[in-house]
C-alpha cells in the first residue's frame, strides 16, 4: 500500500486565477481540490497582484482548509514600498516576498521564460535593487524589514532576489529578530552555490524546493538533484513546494503527491518527506503541531 502523502500536507507556493496569464484554475477551485485531497493548508502567490486578498475570500468559500496569501514587492505594487507592506500585513498577508520578476537577478538574465515575458505585457521592466553599490540594504528595504520585525507571525521570502542580495537581506533580518525566512526555489533559480545556501540556512532560512525544476514542461532536470539539496541542508531546513497552477502542469494537489512519491522512490524516508510537507511548513505558518 502506498503511503498517504497528502493528508495534512501543506503547499507554501501555488499560482491561481484570477491572474494576467492562464492558470489551471481559480483559487477557489484549487483550494477545494486540496481540501478534498486532505491537505491542511495552502499559500497563494501572485507576481502582479497581492494574493492575500484572494486568499481571504477563498477561505470564506473553502473553510475546510487553511488558506493564506501575501504580496510580492514588484513594480505593480510600487516595488519596495513600505506602505504596501504595512497595508498587506494589516490586510492579513502571511508572506512578504521581495521582488520576483522585477528583481535584479531575474532581469539580468539573457532569456526570460515565456510566462514572465507574457506577464510583462510588453512593458520594459526596471530592476528593483535590494542592495546598493555600497553593499548595504537600500533604505526602503531596511524600512520594510523594520516593519516585518514588528510582526513575528509574518514570513519573509527572498522572492527571486539573487543569492548575493539575499544574504545581505537575511543577515539584517536576523539582526532585527526576524525568524521566519524562506529562500524561494533555489533549485529553480540556479544562482545559489552550496556554501551560500548553507549560509542562508545558518541564518535560519528554510529552502523551498520546487517541483518545477523537474517538471518535464519547465526545468526538465534530474529529480535526484532534489535529494542532494535535502542531504546538503537536512530535511528540517527544507520544504517541498509545487510552485503549481500553470495551465500546462497537473493540479497542485496532484503535483504535491507526485513530488513526494518521486522523492520517496529516490531514497528519501517517509519521515523526512513529512518534515518537509507537514511539520516545517506548519511551523512557518504558525499552525499548531498536528
Amino acid at each position: 500500500m502506498r503511503p498517504d502523502f497528502l493528508t495534512g500536507a501543506i503547499d507554501l507556493h501555488i499560482h491561481s486565477d484570477p491572474d494576467i496569464i492562464e492558470r489551471v484554475g481559480s483559487s477557489i477551485d484549487i483550494a477545494r481540490d486540496c481540501a478534498r485531497a486532505g491537505m491542511r493548508a495552502i499559500v497563494f502567490k501572485d507576481h502582479v497582484f497581492p494574493s492575500f486578498i484572494k486568499a481571504k475570500l477563498t477561505q470564506q468559500m473553502v473553510p475546510e482548509i487553511a488558506v493564506f496569501g501575501g504580496i510580492a514587492l514588484n513594480g505593480s505594487v510600487g516595488g519596495l514600498y513600505p506602505y504596501a507592506v504595512k497595508g498587506a500585513i494589516n490586510g492579513g498577508a502571511k508572506v512578504i516576498m521581495f521582488p520576483t520578476q522585477d528583481s535584479v537577478w531575474n532581469l539580468k538574465r539573457d532569456h526570460l521564460p515565456l510566462p514572465q515575458r507574457q506577464q510583462a505585457m510588453g512593458e520594459q521592466k526596471k530592476p528593483i535593487p535590494v542592495v546598493g553599490e555600497d553593499g548595504k540594504l537600500v533604505p526602503a528595504a531596511e524600512k520594510i524589514l523594520q516593519i516585518i520585525a514588528q510582526y513575528p507571525e509574518v514570513i519573509l521570502s527572498n522572492g527571486h532576489v539573487g543569492a548575493d542580495e539575499t544574504l545581505v537581506l537575511f543577515e539584517r533580518a536576523r539582526e532585527l529578530g526576524i525568524k521566519r525566512l524562506v529562500v524561494e526555489h533555489p533549485n529553480s533559480n540556479m544562482n545559489w552555490k552550496d556554501e551560500e545556501l548553507l549560509r542562508a540556512a545558518d541564518l535560519g532560512a528554510v529552502a523551498a524546493l520546487s517541483y518545477n525544476a523537474y517538471n518535464p514542461a519547465v526545468g526538465k532536470r534530474d529529480p535526484a538533484e532534489c535529494v542532494k539539496f535535502v542531504r546538503l541542508l537536512g530535511p528540517e531546513r527544507c520544504v517541498l513546494i509545487t510552485d503549481g497552477g500553470q495551465a500546462y502542469s497537473p493540479r497542485p494537489f496532484e503535483t504535491m503527491r507526485f513530488f513526494s512519491e518521486m522523492l520517496f522512490e529516490l531514497g528519501l524516508k517517509l519521515d523526512e518527506i513529512f518534515i518537509m510537507t507537514k511539520i516545517t511548513p506548519a511551523r512557518l505558518l504558525g499552525l499548531p503541531e498536528a
